[in-house]
């Protein structure tokens, strides 16, 4: 479980989080919307000790992330695996390499081929062929950067997944996949996600809940039925369907 208590966050005189409470319960993904600029990046980033609040705490599996000591922040960090916006693979490194640099290095004897058959496995878990194995990052589309970033978050075997805008730049196609693919980490690992998303699909097909964040508050946290009847005017706003084959007509 994750759980956020009371959090804030300023950077110099700009007010992003202003007392945000949320949690996240075991096995579910949680849809997180809200207009840019409005701090749900920030929220997620305070989950694995990335930033530190002014004010409040976040607790994983009731570990005070604010207050862990070097060895429970590491202990924590291990359990989350964070999927950033634009991948942040090595442009320098193949895909192997990628892989690699996140695969635990605490058994001893690990050869070069446990590590190739690994990275393989992961690889074939985020539905991408071995022979992408040597490419660059740069020789590879958006979609399949996402699939590679996807594949490194889950080399430790998190119990939870933070997803950082997943969909943003992809195409219709290559957004649904990335879907289907959140979908599948959940029931094939059993992680419980958090999903940062400006995008309406996403929130509605993977969500179990969609939380609202909204002038650095949870302005509503409901499941998608529910959301979809809430008369507050901001929420309404916000959750307007329109799909994504509508917006490529």
């Amino acid at each position: 479980m994750i759980e956020f208590r009371n959090l804030h966050k300023s950077f110099d005189s700009h007010h992003v989080l202003r007392g945000v409470d949320l949690s996240v319960e075991e096995g579910e993904t949680l849809a997180l919307l809200g207009p840019s600029g409005t701090g749900k990046s920030v929220l997620i980033k305070h989950a694995i000790g990335l930033l530190d609040p002014d004010e409040g705490d976040v607790f994983v599996d009731g570990i005070s992330i604010a207050n862990a000591s070097e060895k429970e922040l590491r202990h924590a960090r291990r359990r989350i695996g964070y999927v950033f916006q634009n991948a942040a693979l090595f442009d320098s490194l193949t895909v192997a390499e990628n892989l690699w640099l996140a695969q635990t290095d605490e058994r001893e004897g690990r050869s070069l081929e446990n590590c190739r058959a690994e990275a393989e496995e992961l690889l074939a878990k985020v539905n991408l062929d071995p022979s992408v194995m040597m490419k660059l990052p740069s020789e590879l589309s958006g979609g399949m950067r996402k699939r590679v970033g996807v594949a490194r978050a889950i080399a430790h075997n998190p119990s939870y997944l933070l997803w950082d805008e997943p969909t943003t730049g992809l195409d219709p196609v290559n957004a649904d996949n990335i879907d289907e693919l959140i979908m599948t980490m959940r029931e094939k690992l059993g992680v419980t996600s958090i999903v940062v998303t400006h995008d309406l699909d996403t929130a509605f097909e993977v969500g179990d809940r969609i939380a609202l964040l909204y002038e650095g508050k949870v302005r509503a946290c409901q499941t998608p039925e529910d959301i979809l009847k809430n008369d507050d005017p901001v929420v309404k706003r916000f959750v307007r369907r329109t799909t994504r084959a509508d917006a490529v007509e």
